[in-house]
Parts: structure tokens; C-alpha cells; sequence
């Protein structure tokens, strides 16, 4: 059964290739969504070079990687609507099989594992629409990128981002159907980035209007590998989704990788086919 994997491209792309890197090699097709007048989901105008997308097809050698152009940004709609539209029109483009919903900032490490992993449950897509599953994985969440390396926030942070199904009810989630935790463990670059790439990225991103972003980004801006013990629960959100920083020196984005995933093996969990199989049932059941 294949693995597909779609991606939502915008100001970011630049993390791109660090994150199919990751997967490349054991995934069926990838499919990248951009919008066709290069807009953010607030509206605003973003560039993309064309060096990037000679880089892209010279990496592409096995010409699995497809870009996708269409209108997501729609003026009436919020920020976050366009997000879950665009996601479910990506979502769309994949095929029969396992299908992996991810931003270019995520970074699956040890994907050989998860490729294994999904295989194991290949008959799940055989009826998808008597199976319908949502798999959820673990965010890594990296919070600011320093000189000497990286904090983040390891808790059980959990994010549905695979399913077998081509509609979500809200962003990457579907609430219509079964939501399964996996333990997959995914790096998200999320805030680790420059101070003009974090301005844009909370000025154009889904949760824009939910709160006071200047405020937030002098926080951020004030945190170092020195101080960084003495904050707790810093999500913007919901402050106590990430009640503690870390920090683990290294040198690059690559670095990083390969040192947290030397020391954090991907400990997967299975799915539970006994409640899978009820469900099946229940449904048969519920329509004689």
C-alpha cells in the first residue's frame, strides 16, 4: 500500500528539502501545495525564487515530488479556514493509502521505522471508508535557535498528521472519525527561527488574531541557553502545553537531528485493532 505525503509550501520554503530528506526514499509521491499568486493565508505577498525549484527537481531523481499551484488564500474566509481548505485540497491530490499531512518546518526522523510501521496496518486501506483512521504523532517542538543550539519542548504534545481518509473537518483533524496515538515523533522547527522569519510567520499564520503577537515575540526574543530555566509554561495559547524548555547544543538544523534522534529511538505504538474492528461492527450494525 503506498505512502503519500502532502505538504503546504509558503515563506518557509526554505526548510523544504531538510524535511523530505527525511523521508524521501521511502514514500510513494509527495504533493506540495503553493499558492498560485504566491499569497499567505492573511493575504499577504510572499517570493519564492526559482533557485528553489531547480534545487527541488535536481534532488528529485525519482520524480515523485509534484507542486501543486491554486488559489488558498481567499479573502473572505480567516486565516485558519484557508488553512483547513487548503489542507483538505492537498489532502485530495494523494491517493489510495496512507496519507501523511505535513508543513515543510516538520522533520520525521528515522522514517525507515514509521515506512514500517504504516506497512504493518496496509489493509486498513483496502476499504478506507469502512476503516477510517487518524493517526496522531508527538511534537518536538523546537522554540528558539541560539549560537551554541537549540531550545525546545519535549512533552507528550500530541498532533494528528496521517490518515486514510481525503477530508479533515479542521485543519489536519477529523473529528468525524477515530484519532489513534502512535508515538511517532516528529521535530518541528517551529520557532526556532530567524527574528524576521518569526514576525512574518506570526503575522500570517492560522492562529494571527488569537493573541498579542508583539508582546509574545519579545518574550521569545529575550530567552538564552543562560536564562531559559527560569520560564515555564510559555505557549502562547495554551500556556501549559509547554510548561519547560530544553536545550541541547548543536551546530546546525542537521545537527540537531542526528543528536536528538541518536538519543530518542522512535518508540511506536501500536494501533489498537480490537477497537478498530468494534467500531467496523458497530457501524455495519448501526445500518441494518
Amino acid at each position: 500500500m503506498k505512502i503519500e505525503v502532502g505538504y503546504i509550501l509558503s515563506y518557509d520554503y526554505s526548510m523544504f528539502l531538510t524535511s523530505v530528506k527525511q523521508l524521501y526514499e521511502y514514500v510513494d509521491k509527495i504533493v506540495v501545495g503553493i499558492d498560485v499568486d504566491f499569497k499567505t493565508w492573511s493575504g499577504n505577498s510572499f517570493e519564492i525564487p526559482d533557485s528553489f525549484f531547480d534545487e527541488v527537481k535536481i534532488f528529485d531523481r525519482r520524480n515523485i515530488i509534484e507542486f501543486y499551484f491554486d488559489s488558498f488564500y481567499i479573502p473572505t474566509l480567516s486565516p485558519m479556514e484557508c488553512e483547513s481548505r487548503e489542507r483538505n485540497l492537498v489532502l485530495k491530490k494523494l491517493g489510495r493509502g496512507w496519507k501523511i499531512q505535513l508543513d515543510v518546518d516538520e522533520y520525521i526522523y528515522d522514517f525507515k521505522e514509521v515506512a514500517k510501521y504504516l506497512n504493518k496496518y496496509w489493509y486498513l486501506n483496502i476499504l478506507p471508508n469502512k476503516t477510517p483512521v487518524c493517526i496522531k504523532g508527538k511534537l518536538i517542538t523546537l522554540y528558539r535557535e541560539l549560537h551554541d543550539g537549540y531550545l525546545f519542548i519535549d512533552n507528550n504534545e500530541q498532533f494528528p498528521f496521517i490518515t486514510n481518509q481525503t477530508f479533515n473537518t479542521h485543519t489536519r483533524r477529523n473529528d468525524n472519525i477515530k484519532n489513534y496515538f502512535s508515538n511517532i515523533k516528529v521535530i518541528h522547527q517551529s520557532w526556532a527561527r530567524k527574528e524576521e522569519e518569526i514576525m512574518l510567520k506570526i503575522n500570517n499564520w492560522g492562529h494571527r488574531d488569537d493573541f498579542d503577537t508583539q508582546t509574545y515575540f519579545l518574550f521569545w526574543k529575550s530567552l538564552t541557553s543562560s536564562n531559559y530555566q527560569e520560564y515555564k509554561n510559555i505557549h502562547p495559547l495554551i500556556p501549559k502545553v509547554w510548561n519547560e524548555l530544553y536545550f541541547l547544543p548543536s551546530k546546525s538544523i542537521d545537527d540537531f537531528i542526528c543528536k536528538f534522534s541518536n538519543n530518542n529511538n522512535q518508540s511506536l505504538i501500536d494501533l489498537p485493532l480490537i477497537q478498530i474492528i468494534k467500531g467496523i461492527i458497530k457501524k455495519m450494525i448501526g445500518r441494518i
